[in-house]
């Protein structure tokens, strides 16, 4: 690595650590008061609370922080004719877009592996804290409801009742529909007696439900040959609520990318919408590469490296305007996506593929970049 990539760099991530540091500030802050003007907790768990949402801030922060490094860096060089040093030196365009590029690309890394892991592991605890969950009783609730997360290595959510097992595929909440649902239940002296499974179940009201091409086997406790039953409907009551399932189903958002992966293509399966999961999923893809692109789309001020063209002033109100107008769009464009009104990877990818195609335009019309 040559000085003046060094000098570029370092300029580069004092300027993206110092915004992330501002930014984080200005969302913590906001959280904080939040949280005190709702008075419904103390002071550790407001700070708890912040702690856990860290994560997320900076899935927020990170991009726009990658806009902020580089267009300052740049600034900053302008101010003090640096820039126009480096390229009267030989050192092209090419290179420095190339090494914020790769700085950028580091960063979009660091941020999937956040958003991929560390943040659905901060919502589940979030959800423990909203439960009213204290830390001597945080050990059974998080076993309670991180055991249809766990079961989904074998394809279904899996959860015990009173006298009964129960596992489905998905629950679709729009219809509330439980999917290739199975039932097992035993006795007092927990002997396996009966099993009943259906293809799907309707819910009907409070505790009873409909079940659609079912199979029922009884006898199972002795020694001779179950009986089995079919029934093209079968009613079935269970003590769980549709709010039971509803729950489970906001458990999906604390699964970690590969076995939210895994459940949606149980929801393909069984021809359930999944557009809120699909979207959360390339979300977490979209924002790593929305790093590089905000890194690279402060670079077009390198073809004016006059430092008159250049204003703090006017930088500032240009970061300001565009972070909020980003956060704006971008979050519109995610509802969107996840309520199926437009495609996931166009609610995704569709705004940074509108600063790449306005990139390509701009280097291809300068025809500067070598």
């Amino acid at each position: 690595m040559s000085t003046l990539t060094k000098l570029i760099l370092k300029e580069w991530f004092r300027f993206f650590m110092g915004s992330v540091l501002v930014l984080l500030m200005v969302l913590s802050l906001g959280h904080v008061l939040n949280s005190l003007l709702k008075d419904s907790a103390d002071f550790k768990t407001i700070y708890v609370s912040l702690y856990l949402e860290l994560p997320t801030f900076m899935i927020k922060i990170f991009p726009v922080s990658c806009l902020i490094a580089s267009l300052f860096s740049i600034n900053k060089l302008k101010n003090r004719n640096e820039l126009t040093a480096i390229f009267a030196s030989g050192f092209s365009r090419q290179r420095f877009i190339l090494g914020i590029g790769t700085i950028g690309t580091f960063i979009g890394i660091v941020l999937f592996f956040i958003n991929a892991y560390l943040v659905p592991y901060t919502k589940h605890s979030q959800d423990l804290m909203k439960n009213g969950q204290t830390r001597e009783t945080a050990g059974d609730a998080i076993k309670k409801s991180t055991v249809s997360i766990n079961a989904l290595n074998s394809g279904k959510i899996w959860f015990k009742g009173q006298d009964y097992f129960f596992s489905y595929s998905s629950f679709d909440r729009k219809t509330n529909t439980l999917y290739n649902l199975t039932l097992y239940l035993y006795d007092k002296d927990f002997k396996f007696t009966e099993q009943i499974s259906a293809a799907y179940a309707d819910f009907q009201s409070g505790s009873n439900w409909l079940l659609h091409r079912s199979l029922h086997y009884t006898n199972l406790e002795n020694k001779t040959f179950p009986s089995v039953q079919y029934f093209d409907e079968k009613p079935l009551k269970i003590r769980e609520t549709v709010s039971d399932f509803k729950q489970i189903n906001a458990d999906i958002a604390t699964l970690n990318i590969w076995k939210l992966y895994d459940y949606i293509g149980v929801l393909k399966t069984n021809g359930i919408n999944y557009s809120e999961y699909y979207v959360t999923f390339l979300d977490k893809f979209s924002s790593a590469f929305t790093c590089l692109v905000l890194s690279i789309l402060a670079s077009i001020a390198l073809f004016n490296p006059n430092r008159r063209n250049s204003s703090f002033g006017k930088n500032v109100a240009f970061v300001l305007t565009f972070t909020f107008i980003y956060w704006f769009i971008y979050s519109y464009f995610l509802t969107l996506g996840q309520t199926s009104r437009i495609p996931a990877v166009v609610a995704t990818f569709g705004v940074p593929s509108i600063f790449v195609v306005y990139l390509a335009f701009y280097f291809i019309y300068h025809r500067k970049l070598r």
